[in-house]
């Protein structure tokens, strides 16, 4: 039979070309189809997606099937015009909601970014993503769009909001949403002419891939979220993508199982050239996947402390969610970001001045209620808040 193959991103490059026809024999399976393109992407794995869903390898293909091939990905409603936060916030208004929590990834440093998306599969996929966080983090509303096309310097291409009774809830969903787009979403993305490399989504009825293994550690230094890293424990290491959760707390996805237990002393180390970035102690090596949120950091910190803590504590019951803590101690980045906040007054400081490093300590700084958002893009000191709303 003759089957039709849309091609996205690199491998539409390499290949010149946006469809392939394939001869494949009747009951020809997905593995069968990936080989017949695995020439186009050599060493990259590749998933087909079948009639806008990821498939198996093994699922057999029909005549008729709607089929692409999904490099792996970098990325509601999928638009091809600049996106509005304000727009994305009103969606998920609701009178039971106590936290609304919105995210912005803008592009930085280059001087745009472009995506390319596989638009139909992408939007099905970002409104199963975000149906999903509702229901596992009982939020009341949730909404995201992403962006195509050229993404100037300090536009969004992603926007995400998510409303809840409770801020923990909130941070929570809108954290997972935004992660599982990256990972999931058939969207891909280019800065300075190369593709970027991204991850390879995870397929209904297939084994798991990465990660095999989520730990909860404190470190003696700060390490950027979604960074890529070594985590070392003796004479044996995985690879690992960093998720920073606020101070000196982190969760490392390990792609391998490393034998650890809790109190256990870990390096973490830079792919590539083994560069010392951080020493800590695991605090729990079998943690679920979540976000930053008040409810994870009173569980961390009691954990660090040494106390007992039920798992099943921090899932939704009142007793975890009542107990209210300071967040962990700025670092001393995140004290000099909040001096020149300070130094500025009523003058909001724009989000788009900030360094790479910096944007990291302003989420340090908005965590531990230093720091409040004046209007979109500009931050001030808690200080100063109330007589920036009265435009002093």
């Amino acid at each position: 039979m003759k089957v039709r193959v849309r091609l996205f991103a690199g491998v539409r490059e390499r290949a010149g070309r946006d469809v392939l026809e394939l001869e494949l024999p009747e009951g020809a399976s997905v593995a069968d189809a990936l080989a017949q393109v695995a020439h186009l992407a050599p060493g990259m794995p590749l998933v087909l997606a079948v009639n806008r869903e990821y498939a198996a390898p093994d699922a057999v293909l029909q005549p008729g099937d709607e089929l692409a091939v999904v490099p792996p990905v970098s990325g509601g409603a999928v638009l091809d015009r600049p996106l509005s936060l304000d727009d994305v916030a009103a969606r998920v208004r609701d009178p039971r909601a106590g936290a609304v929590v919105t995210f912005s990834g803008v592009t930085r440093e280059v001087e745009h970014l472009d995506y390319e998306a596989y638009a139909e599969m992408a939007a099905r996929r970002i409104d199963a993503i975000v149906a999903d966080a509702v229901r596992t983090h009982g939020l009341c509303a949730a909404a995201a769009d992403h962006r195509v096309g050229r993404v100037p310097l300090g536009e969004p291409s992603v926007v995400v909001a998510a409303s809840a009774p409770h801020r923990g809830e909130a941070f929570a969903g809108a954290r997972e949403i935004i992660d599982r787009i990256k990972a999931e979403a058939p969207i891909w993305k280019k800065e300075e002419g190369d593709w970027v490399a991204g991850t390879v989504p995870p397929i209904a009825g297939a084994a798991p891939t990465a990660p095999s293994q989520v730990l909860d550690v404190a470190l003696g230094a700060r390490l950027d979220h979604d960074t890529r890293v070594l985590v070392v424990h003796g004479a044996d290491e995985a690879e690992a993508r960093v998720g920073w959760l606020g101070g000196r707390f982190h969760q490392l996805r390990c792609e391998t199982p490393l034998a650890l237990g809790r109190g256990d002393r870990i390096e973490v180390r830079r792919l590539g050239d083994d560069e010392l970035l951080a020493e800590g102690a695991v605090l729990d090596p079998a943690a679920r996947r979540h976000g930053a949120s008040n409810d994870v950091l009173v569980r961390l910190t009691r954990l660090e402390r040494g106390e007992a803590v039920d798992d099943h504590e921090d899932g939704g019951g009142e007793r975890e969610r009542d107990r209210v803590i300071a967040p962990p101690p700025l670092d001393a980045a995140a004290l000099a970001l909040e001096r020149r906040y300070v130094q500025a007054g009523a003058g909001a400081v724009a989000d788009e001045t900030l360094s790479a490093d910096e944007r990291a300590s302003l989420f340090a700084l908005r965590e531990a209620g230093r720091v409040v958002l004046a209007s979109r893009g500009r931050h001030v000191h808690v200080d100063f808040a109330a007589r920036t709303r009265r435009g002093a």
